[in-house]
């Protein structure tokens, strides 16, 4: 089956099929942080995937802004995501073995909800940057730059260049332009445009923003963590991601041999850094 887009004719990989990454994507992701696979999800199952997080966020709405977490956990329809070959196989390449479950989220605005998502990174450098924690995105809609695609800056995921773009962090309008001279949507950056179908992944390190939102955006994330073995990791680990208090009773009773691989490592890492 080919999924046609404005960027051609785009093999769709087959469900449950294993989708490893290659030597050049792998290098690719770790030099510049990011990753756009295309056309993952073919249209019928993207369809599916849509309809179960609508009634997710119609379970919650309020005034056309929906954000929730554990989004995909209690889902039947949704929970396979977390330990589909297409996307676990490639986490298993990059972060190695032992890696852990850092939750999911269901993200939904509409109409007047177009604020700018301000210039950041989701984690901070406490540890030199060496605990891998990546973050998926599956968007409903077509992104480009002008209309609410994810931005990026290429490499920020480095310790230097990370530690020359934290002042980002303070999050305030007049940020960019105070540090750089220029309007947060001007700074250099690539916008990581796609079609429903497509992943996106990027290393929570990477600084990115989001600009010209576009009046509907709806996407589902899954966050994943290494495996943490160092003191800074376990700091990391405390601040940012989940622990078995927090995860839904569907996710921590999942009879899926992946799921409970990485809930039992999250256990075990919670019990080391404690």
């Amino acid at each position: 089956m080919d999924a046609i887009g404005k960027r051609g004719t785009v093999p769709a990989y087959p469900k449950g099929h294993p989708i490893k990454l290659t030597k050049q994507q792998i290098a690719h992701f770790k030099t510049f942080g990011y990753l756009i696979r295309r056309q993952v999800f073919p249209p019928d199952e993207l369809a599916a995937i849509v309809r179960a997080a609508e009634d997710r966020w119609r379970q919650m709405e309020t005034a056309g802004k929906v954000e929730v977490g554990n989004f995909i956990e209690p889902c039947p329809q949704l929970v396979y995501l977390a330990d589909d070959d297409r996307i676990y196989e490639p986490v298993s390449q990059l972060l190695g073995p032992g890696f852990i479950w850092g939750g999911s989220e269901g993200n939904r605005r509409e109409h007047r909800e177009l604020d700018d998502h301000i210039w950041h990174s989701d984690r901070d450098a406490v540890n030199g940057m060496t605990f891998g924690c990546i973050k998926h995105m599956i968007y409903f809609e077509p992104t480009t730059k002008d209309t609410g695609a994810l931005r990026i800056v290429p490499g920020s995921h480095h310790q230097a260049f990370a530690e020359l773009l934290d002042p980002l962090n303070e999050q305030r309008p007049d940020t960019c332009r105070r540090l750089f001279g220029v309007e947060g949507g001007e700074l250099p950056c690539v916008p990581l445009e796609s079609e429903p179908g497509d992943l996106v992944m990027f290393s929570q390190y990477l600084f990115h923003g989001v600009y010209q939102k576009q009046a509907t955006r709806r996407y589902i994330a899954l966050k994943f963590a290494e495996k943490p073995t160092a003191p800074a990791h376990f700091e990391l680990l405390n601040k940012y991601t989940p622990d078995r208090s927090t995860l839904h009773e569907s996710f921590l009773s999942s009879e899926r041999p992946r799921i409970r691989e990485m809930i039992e490592n999250i256990h075990e890492s919670w019990m080391r850094g404690s």
